[in-house]
């Protein structure tokens, strides 16, 4: 997490590894959601950036 400034909105960077048998995209997008959803109350708007970076 980063905030390029003390007002503006937090920056959310995840990086995953998913399975071979899974879709990457729809994995990445259950993943942002899901940390969007946890950080509503204490970082609301936080831009969160999944990137998939291996399948097993």
């Amino acid at each position: 997490m980063t905030r390029a400034s003390g007002a503006g909105p937090w920056e959310v960077d995840v990086q995953i590894v998913v399975r071979r048998d899974h879709r990457a995209l729809t994995v990445a997008r259950a993943v942002r959601d899901a940390v969007t959803a946890a950080l509503a109350e204490t970082a609301p708007g936080a831009q969160v950036t999944v990137t998939v970076t291996n399948a097993l």
